[in-house]
């Protein structure tokens, strides 16, 4: 996302409020004390899912596989009634978790009451902030996202055709009740930044516009007739009809869509003010316990901010080390030049993942332990009128029941290439986001695991095995050059690693900093000159992205160093038994978790093996 690079939200299903845990639970009907905890989570499930139709449709591609027959067709919307509801339902449910009995639960319901109970705890510590939520922001905020959305709505039948359409009327709706939000944002003093206000403008005037319509090139009609054509060659729908959704689509797209962009810019306008600065967390009130609320809850840990800001700091400097050294190795190497401006051997986004597939199923466990369905991998480039507000790759996550085909985005504009795009893709897909979330949903069904684990939001987990797996694929790219280039190319992909590893903790301290203890723009352009970025214009766009969006970089690199942790336990623990494949095992099996019960589950797993004195 996935959406951020990198770092904007790029698992979008994220942004949908797929993971606004349970506003429709109606705790006193449906739970009853230690009923079936299977019955619970499904209840807990199904209500979640069914709030709003995005939700449905982006958790599972068959409904009615699931008895679920009517939903409601509606876009997510915010209203403050719901909010005071779901922080009161949030209440009720760890109050009710917090009094069941789980001690006859064993196996995967075992660990799943141990991540509701931590989960409602850290989210019914957060109702205090409503507030500080930012719903348009322009690096992740709803105005750039919706359209990259409803470009992916799959079409699987004319239902989904049908709903869609009607979901566009809703467009205006779904807008202004966040506009709403924003202003009662605005008079508790938490209005979004004048800059930043301009940026989302920018975006309100440029996504979708009638000269793009009435050329029929817009990205929303070119990707909707895509989706109809695989339903024509199945003869679910005739080309008839098709014409008929066509043209229904791109009269909603100008007069509901367009439209609710110019509604909403106008909006926005209305609220702009010169005075209202861009800053952290830390000149807001209750804005540094909002900000150690929000990392902690991002990552998925209970460490304090200045115990992971000194972790980060000795990070780095270890980090700095190595990479003198093996710089001064390299240098000793006669004409080493010559070796590393030789183009990468590999340049092609579908070779590239199809090696990555290769090499992963040496380190990694194979899907093939639960199926020998072939999982399939579509590349697809961003639309251009979107290359500028999205991250240079991002995986969209599938359906819960229908994780076959698996998309993964390329944005043309400010796509990495050579060893940066290889590593990317494996970020994105194997052994990153795109294997892990396949690998997870076999093994679920495999083990019967509870279907409310996969709308259960960790990103620290999500994005910290993301890093992992991208700086894994360092490794990996040195097997693509001769045999007797490889002991070089050894040296310089860790080279880029710890230069990678440099700049990614440099700015999780950038994030700290600015938002836990006020640093100013000058404390923070030193420190990235200290990293060795000097372009005025750089720094201040890192300036502002990080204070836009808060513990973004920390829930992958704090996520990546926790991981870390993990690995340098389970060696102690499983000693002269440990493998990178049965670590990788353990943490895929796990599923995505905070790292309290990550830490927890290992030791119980492997404590035995720690002999006794």
């Amino acid at each position: 996302m996935s959406l951020f690079r990198y770092f904007k939200n790029h698992k979008l299903y994220q942004i949908i409020g797929l993971l606004i845990i349970f506003l429709g639970i109606f705790i006193s009907f449906y739970l009853k004390q230690n009923q079936n905890f299977s019955d619970i989570t499904n209840t807990l499930f199904y209500k979640e899912i069914l709030t709003d139709t995005l939700s449905l449709h982006f958790t599972l591609a068959n409904p009615s596989h699931y008895s679920i027959q009517n939903y409601p067709l509606s876009l997510p919307k915010y209203s403050l009634d719901t909010t005071v509801q779901r922080n009161s339902k949030i209440e009720n449910l760890l109050s009710y978790f917090s009094n069941y009995d789980s001690s006859t639960l064993m196996g995967e319901e075992a660990y799943c009451y141990d991540l509701l109970l931590d989960y409602f705890f850290r989210e019914q510590k957060g109702n205090n902030y409503i507030y500080f939520e930012e719903c348009f922001s322009p690096s992740s905020g709803i105005v750039a996202n919706y359209p990259i959305l409803m470009a992916e709505y799959n079409f699987r039948n004319k239902k989904d055709i049908t709903d869609y359409l009607t979901l566009l009327k809703d467009t205006s709706n779904y807008f202004k009740s966040y506009f709403l939000f924003q202003k009662e944002r605005a008079a508790k003093g938490y209005m979004l930044a004048s800059c930043s206000l301009k940026d989302t403008i920018k975006q309100c005037e440029t996504i979708i516009t009638k000269e793009a319509l009435d050329k029929n090139s817009h990205f929303l009609q070119i990707t909707f007739k895509e989706r109809l054509t695989p339903l024509i060659s199945k003869k679910i729908i005739t080309k008839e009809e098709a014409y008929k959704y066509i043209k229904l689509n791109n009269l909603l797209l100008e007069q509901q869509v367009l439209s609710a962009y110019k509604t909403l810019k106008n909006n926005l306008l209305s609220l702009q003010s010169e005075n209202v600065i861009l800053q952290g967390m830390y000149k807001k009130k209750e804005g540094k316990e909002y900000y150690q609320w929000l990392v902690q809850r991002q990552v998925g840990t209970s460490l304090t901010i200045s115990d992971m800001l000194k972790k980060l700091e000795r990070d780095y400097k270890n980090n700095l080390l190595e990479f003198y050294s093996l710089q001064k190795e390299i240098s000793s190497y006669e004409n080493y030049e010559q070796y590393i401006n030789a183009p990468f051997p590999l340049d092609n986004y579908n070779e590239q993942i199809k090696l990555l597939q290769k090499f992963a199923q040496i380190d990694f466990p194979s899907f093939t332990n639960f199926s020998n369905h072939q999982v399939k991998t579509t590349i697809k480039s961003v639309s251009k009128s979107m290359e500028e507000y999205l991250s240079p790759a991002f995986y969209l996550v599938p359906p819960i029941d229908d994780f076959w085909q698996n998309t993964i985005y390329i944005n043309e504009a400010s796509t990495p290439i050579g060893l940066d795009l290889f590593t990317t893709l494996a970020h994105e897909g194997y052994p990153g986001h795109l294997y892990q979330t396949v690998y997870y949903l076999l093994y679920s069904k495999e083990h019967q695991v509870p279907n409310i684990r996969h709308i259960l939001n960790f990103n620290g987990y999500v994005e910290g095995w993301a890093i992992y797996s991208e700086f894994y694929a360092y490794h990996y790219a040195t097997y693509l050059y001769p045999k007797e280039d490889r002991e070089f190319y050894d040296l310089w992909h860790r080279l880029l690693l710890c230069d990678r590893k440099l700049q990614l903790a440099i700015l999780s301290m950038l994030d700290i900093r600015l938002h836990y203890y006020d640093d100013s723009y000058q404390s923070a352009k030193k420190l990235l000159n200290e990293y060795g970025i000097e372009n005025e214009d750089s720094i201040l766009d890192t300036y502002q992205y990080v204070l836009e969006e808060p513990s973004n970089y920390l829930k992958y690199y704090m996520g990546y160093l926790l991981l870390m942790d993990l690995k340098e336990k389970a060696k102690t623990l499983m000693g002269s038994d440990f493998s990178d494949l049965k670590f990788h095992e353990f943490i895929l099996n796990a599923g995505p978790s905070d790292y309290d019960n990550l830490e927890n589950l290992l030791f119980k797993n492997f404590s035995k093996h720690i002999s006794n004195p």
